[in-house]
């Protein structure tokens, strides 16, 4: 809950600025009745037009001052639940950047984009209700109460009875809606994540011709969106009527039995005025609690999800040492990796060395485990048991900038940012020049970039694979760094492209490159290849020892170059 609160520190001032204008509208708004009380006990009884005149020039400034009181308060209630939410969806924005691929299995992807848009604005409107509504209505009903019992009559017991039906009517209200709000955000998370996977698999669906179970299936999430809310909203209506009934009955009571008290002489016509609007007042304050308690479960629900958000442990911490020396080693050591609720292990017993100046390749069936090595050195994820050394150091005990800094990372799915194709190849260099990046480009075979300032569409997808491909290997290679890994970013390269490109990377020839790849051209010439089956390194050794020595790996060449080609 403290983290929730926490950008709330820098707006006192303007709460406090609240404070003050919801004090002055509350005393302008109680002095109102009792001004009327007068102008009928003494102006109208009277017959003097002058009291008449200056009481209602009095009022007339009470009501501008109230005015000019409202406005301040929605100026400054609105400063602070914006500036509230802006700052709060930065902190969770930050968080979330710090979690790794075991947070994010955690929380689902669809679920913390509801966090951050949905549950955040729920609590900016329910945080400018607070000070415009919460705060206002008590302070008005208690001094209507206050000022009601001022008067001396006897109508007291009417208000007491109001009080319990109204309080009634909120509890029943609230009980029966309480349970549908956090079930209406597990739908909007729903509703999220099927719009993501439809969105991310159009072609799928269209090359299965699977339209109409899609769009069947978000129908169905839709609808259960919609029932949820109309009986919620239905409910919640309900309130209104029920309660305009149970004021007027209370205004009704008044005038009877007030009527009576004024007959006999025990209260004065001015006075019946006064109490009807300070009681009106009074049940004008519970409705606005009221209507507060009603939202108050859905927000408390939006709290929570944020605050679990906010109070996740992040697995990935940072370490102390803030240096790496020149031309280090990285050392896989009886690494075990295994994903959480895995029944069994992805990595077993994983030993390798990455060298400076060569190249090591990992080849191996799908969901053999390569892509988690290589998730592994940037400490995306964190073995399950075992160490990676760096320099003979676990890297744990590194800072997460320095040791990241200090790789280059091209994953599988080629990544592009909205911008242009500057503003991409900055990702991988922020001080980059002109010349840098066009040489970054040249270096990947880039040569379809005809303008740095290219336009690049979200996702990159006015690019063919290809072109995206081409254009994350340029990003990874334009800054320096000690650790280049590949993860089978190749693969939508002809030939002879990727060809020219592994040439060209010979040029990284201080750093350590480990590349990893379905293809065995892409690896057939590296310094030591891997083989990887089931998780676990069956073999390792250069190309032409695997052929002869392992059978996995001479399966794999058999099924994608004819042994002409490699000399069998």
């Amino acid at each position: 809950m403290k983290k929730l609160l926490a950008p709330m520190k820098n707006k006192i001032p303007s709460i406090l600025s609240i404070f003050l204008f919801l004090i002055i509208q509350v005393y302008c708004d109680l002095t109102l009745p009792q001004y009327t009380s007068d102008i009928v006990d003494i102006g109208i009884q009277n017959a003097n037009l002058q009291f008449i005149i200056n009481t209602g020039a009095i009022m007339l400034l009470m009501v501008g001052i109230s005015a000019l009181a409202t406005v301040g308060v929605s100026y400054f209630s609105s400063r602070v639940s914006s500036g509230y939410a802006k700052d709060l969806r930065k902190i969770v924005y930050e968080k979330i950047l710090k979690f790794s691929n075991h947070e994010l299995n955690t929380i689902s992807r669809s679920s913390l984009i509801t966090r951050t848009t949905n549950d955040v604005n729920q609590l900016q409107n329910v945080l400018g209700m607070i000070f415009t509504t919460l705060l206002f209505a008590p302070l008005l009903g208690i001094g209507s109460i206050i000022k009601a019992f001022e008067l001396g009559t006897n109508l007291s017991w009417i208000i007491l009875v109001t009080f319990i039906a109204v309080t009634l009517l909120l509890i029943i209200v609230t009980l029966r809606v309480l349970p549908y709000f956090k079930i209406t955000q597990e739908i909007i998370d729903k509703i999220n994540r099927i719009t993501r996977e439809v969105l991310i698999g159009i072609p799928v669906i269209k090359a299965f011709v699977r339209q109409d179970y899609e769009t069947e299936k978000f129908r169905a999430t839709n609808q259960e969106f919609y029932d949820v809310n109309i009986f919620v909203f239905r409910t919640m209506l309900i309130m209104m009527p029920l309660m305009t009934l149970i004021m007027n009955i209370m205004v009704v009571l008044i005038l009877y039995f007030g009527a009576h008290e004024a007959i006999n002489g025990g209260i004065l016509t001015g006075d019946i005025i006064a109490f009807i609007q300070y009681s009106t007042q009074i049940v004008t304050s519970f409705l606005m609690i009221g209507a507060f308690m009603i939202i108050l479960p859905r927000i408390l629900v939006s709290g929570r999800r944020i605050n679990e958000v906010l109070t996740t442990k992040i697995t990935i911490t940072d370490g102390e040492i803030k240096k790496i020396n020149e031309k280090p080693t990285l050392e896989f050591k009886n690494v075990y990796y295994q994903y959480p609720g895995s029944e069994k292990e992805t990595l077993r017993d994983i030993n390798f060395k990455l060298e400076s100046g060569k190249t090591t390749a990992i080849i191996g069936g799908t969901g053999s485990g390569k892509s988690t090595i290589l998730n592994l050195i940037p400490r995306l994820q964190d073995p399950s048991s075992g160490e990676i050394l760096l320099d003979g150091e676990n890297i744990k005990n590194f800072n997460l900038t320095t040791l990241r800094d200090a790789i280059s990372f091209t994953p599988q799915k080629a990544i592009l940012f909205q911008g242009d194709i500057k503003s991409n190849l900055k990702v991988g260099k922020q001080d980059a020049s002109d010349e840098e990046i066009e040489n970054a480009l040249k270096i990947a075979q880039a040569d379809f970039v005809e303008d740095l300032n290219e336009e690049v569409t979200q996702g990159g997808s006015n690019y063919s694979g290809g072109q995206k491909q081409r254009l994350s290997i340029a990003r990874a290679i334009i800054g320096a760094h000690d650790f280049y890994l590949f993860d089978d970013c190749f693969s939508a390269l002809d030939m002879n492209t990727e060809r020219v490109i592994k040439n060209n990377l010979k040029n990284l020839k201080d750093s350590s490159i480990l590349i990893v790849s379905q293809r065995v051209s892409t690896i057939m010439d590296a310094d030591e290849i891997l083989v990887i089956d089931n998780g676990e390194i069956i073999a390792k050794g250069k190309h032409d020892m695997l052929v002869e020595d392992c059978e996995v790996y001479r399966e794999i060449v058999n099924t994608q170059i004819d042994k002409m080609e490699v000399g069998l």
